[in-house]
């Protein structure tokens, strides 16, 4: 397969070229070039996402058999995008977030639950869940081939750079007495980044999904405990309940 990952070097992104890479597959990254680094292997070619010229020039006449697309910031880069590569490659994943959803959601609410209102052709990309919203809009609008819509929950794995896993590998790494939020037993419902490129280069799935594992795939103990043995930390974890945490504005 011929796959083009308008990403690549960072987080969910460099997940799908490893795991196309180690297929077999001929893959194609799109990147500003200023941060990460290429993955061995991967053809890599440089654009602004926000330039479309730059980003035509980057593209050339090629044509691909998928496309992968992370970007988070103005939805106009997606428009822009997908716009290009309509009639030159037959499915677009783009990687969006539950964040779409209106707040509060309701526990159970499936992929039919209301969302925010986004616009495809926005330059703004602050409001995090109304640029996500807008990509999904774009993609939609603009891609001409199957699309699929991966509202992914909180993403962890290799290269993340959120902060999320990096913090508590480094925090317990230290040792000594740190806070943990308890309770011990609270189900934890989070994504591996490099499931979601096996989930997507695997089965081309085409339609719009909420990409989290199963509620209560972990626990928070679990996933802290796990943390202290692979750091071999000696960390005294102290538990505190949801309102003590909540309280002290974390």
């Amino acid at each position: 397969m011929r796959l083009l990952v308008l990403g690549g070097t960072h987080h969910v992104g460099r997940a799908f070229v490893e795991a196309a890479v180690a297929r077999g597959d001929e893959v194609t990254t799109v990147t500003r070039g200023v941060s990460g680094t290429p993955v061995d292997g991967a053809e890599a070619r440089h654009a602004d996402r926000l330039d479309p010229d730059a980003v035509r020039a980057a593209l050339g006449d090629d044509e691909w058999d998928a496309v992968v697309d992370t970007w988070s910031a103005a939805p106009v880069a997606v428009q822009t995008s997908a716009r290009l590569l309509s009639g030159r490659a037959r499915h677009y994943t783009y990687i969006s977030s539950c964040s779409v959803y209106t707040w509060p959601i309701e526990p159970g609410s499936d992929e039919s639950a209301p969302v925010v209102d986004g616009d495809a052709s926005s330059t703004d990309g602050t409001d995090y869940a109304a640029a996500k919203r807008g990509a999904e809009l774009a993609v939609l609008a603009e891609f001409d081939g199957d699309v699929a819509i991966a509202r992914a929950g909180l993403i962890l794995g290799p290269y993340e750079m959120v902060g999320r896993l990096p913090f508590w590998l480094g925090r317990i790494a230290r040792g000594g007495r740190l806070p943990a939020p308890g309770p011990y037993d609270r189900p934890l419902q989070y994504v591996d980044g490099r499931d979601i490129a096996d989930w997507a280069l695997g089965s081309r799935p085409v339609g719009t999904f909420n990409t989290v594992s199963e509620p209560g795939h972990t626990t928070i103990g679990a996933l802290l405990d796990e943390i202290r043995t692979v750091t071999h930390s000696d960390a005294e974890l102290v538990w505190l309940d949801p309102s003590t945490v909540e309280s002290a504005g974390v």
